[in-house]
């Protein structure tokens, strides 16, 4: 997940202080020019010879415990990534990488550590992370630890604020369209379908209702509008590709078959927008305000309501288009979640902070809530963990650590309240049948929704996106609502803010 370099030929011995004038972005990845840019702490060479893993130069770690680093500001909550690269002399002198982030009045938050490295050929070492919530700057770099040898390292770099929202465009969708509960209404609008060809068949798809009449079929940018008997045909609700039609589609030719193979289909989908007369049949989300009194009475009063969501990749929104800048730029469930209960309670003063990690675990979650959670003092918390857990963790497991989290939350403030959501199910076609593991992971996450129902109470609800899921999975193909085996696509993400509004919000 991250990378680094080095450098040599001089000795320097600097002791820093934190001054915050001191802070400036990251230059001289690769010390070509010399050491120009980096903070040394112990005895330091700057090497000029074939001692680099790229350029001319590297740094030689010396005395035990020297480091190299440099410092740059960093906003809290935002995606770190660490790179770097070293190597050791004699091989087993151990290095390693780092992260620190500081406060505002120059206090060490929390460091993490990339992997060490003791080989005698360069090797990769980097940390992916997130700032915690009171973070000011970071500190990055290399460090030696052991007290003999010497430590190389090159190619020492650092992206910060990853995904920073302030060139995100605005949506060219309706998003009150797109926040109708799919489960009350006779229009659906822009439902995602992957035309799909099987055994050399015809590539189509099936839509969740029968249209009663077609409104529109367009392109997932909605920049391309097909014709019925044209591009396409529509026999009950299955919509197929005419041959020569330009409308996007998949074969399954195009699709790996291995065991656990990974996949794309960001923007593959076609929209369809639709008058239907069915009636879902599915799980309903249903409200449960009365279940949060504190959260709700603070909604019908226009108090000031501040939700913090505490989670993994699919919280932060990755690979709904709007995070990765693609044309429709839907927003992700929580922020459409904020949306919906602004509208609806008709004040602004309902604020977010989305503390999605990608990659996040409930292990994680467990060990750091105080770091970033607590010092927003929220009063409501969505908690959305386990695709990143459901391989290593039993439901058990997952609730212990669950209740950790919950733990810390509730000694920090006793009255927060909580949302807990279950997870989607991954694409049934990820894991073969033939995996002896496919059951473990399938019953680890079925247990991880019911663990969670078991901790609701007063004051802690939960969205059972997993049975919901389940349901739209056995009227749709899943490829139709995921991007890849373990994201939702814009489609199924509305499902998510749709089912978190319902919570809060009466028919």
């Amino acid at each position: 997940m991250l990378k680094k370099k080095y450098f040599t030929g001089i000795v320097l011995i600097i002791f820093f202080s934190f001054a915050h004038n001191n802070l400036c972005g990251q230059k001289n990845l690769g010390f070509e020019s010399g050491l120009e840019g980096w903070i040394v702490s112990g005895l330091v060479n700057l090497e000029t010879s074939d001692c680099a893993f790229k350029g001319n130069h590297c740094i030689k770690l010396v005395s035990p415990g020297a480091e190299v680093f440099q410092r740059i500001s960093v906003n809290p909550l935002s995606l770190v990534q660490l790179t770097a690269f070293g190597k050791s002399i004699p091989e087993g002198v151990q290095g390693v990488s780092f992260i620190r982030f500081y406060d505002d009045t120059d206090n060490l938050i929390v460091e993490f550590r990339g992997n060490s490295f003791s080989s005698a050929e360069y090797s990769y070492t980097g940390y992916y992370t997130m700032a915690p919530a009171k973070s000011k700057y970071l500190t990055y770099g290399i460090s030696k630890k052991s007290a003999e040898g010497i430590i190389f390292g090159d190619e020492i770099g650092i992206q910060t604020n990853i995904d920073a929202e302030d060139s995100l465009k605005a949506p060219i969708v309706n998003l009150d369209h797109y926040l109708k509960p799919f489960w009350d209404c006779d229009t659906t609008y822009n439902e995602t379908v992957l035309l799909y060809s099987v055994n050399g068949g015809t590539p189509n798809g099936k839509l969740m209702f029968n249209p009663s009449e077609i409104i529109s079929v367009r392109s997932f940018d909605l920049q391309s509008l097909y014709v019925q008997d044209g591009d396409y045909t529509l026999s009950g609700n299955i919509i197929s590709k005419l041959k020569g039609s330009a409308i996007p589609s998949r074969a399954d030719t195009s699709m790996s078959k291995k065991d656990l193979a990974w996949y794309d289909l960001q923007s593959q989908w076609v929209v369809v927008t639709y008058i239907h007369k069915d009636k879902w049949k599915g799980m309903i989300p249903a409200f449960k305000g009365d279940k949060m009194p504190k959260t709700f009475q603070k909604l019908e009063s226009a108090a000031p309501l501040k939700i913090v969501a505490f989670g993994m990749s699919i919280t932060r929104g990755m690979d709904v288009s709007g995070y990765h800048n693609l044309p429709p730029y839907m927003p992700t469930y929580v922020d459409l979640f904020i949306r919906q209960l602004k509208k609806k309670f008709g004040y602004d003063n309902i604020t977010l902070k989305n503390a999605g990690l990608p990659g996040g675990t409930i292990e994680w979650a467990a060990q750091y809530t105080d770091e970033y959670i607590n010092p927003y003092n929220p009063d409501l918390i969505i908690l959305d963990f386990g695709m990143n857990d459901f391989w290593s963790l039993t439901p058990i497991q997952f609730k212990n650590y669950m209740q950790t989290v919950i733990d810390k939350c509730k000694a920090h403030n006793k009255n927060i309240e909580i949302v807990l959501i279950s997870n989607m199910k991954f694409d049934p076609a990820y894991i073969h049948s033939d995996n002896e593991k496919k059951i473990w992971y399938d019953s680890n996450l079925s247990g991880y929704n019911r663990v969670l129902q078991s901790l609701c109470k007063e004051g802690i609800i939960n969205l059972d996106i997993y049975t919901l899921s389940n349901d739209i999975f056995k009227s749709k193909k899943a490829k139709d609502c995921i991007v890849n085996p373990l994201h939702p696509n814009d489609y199924l993400a509305r499902w998510y803010a749709q089912g978190l509004s319902a919570l809060f919000i009466k028919n």
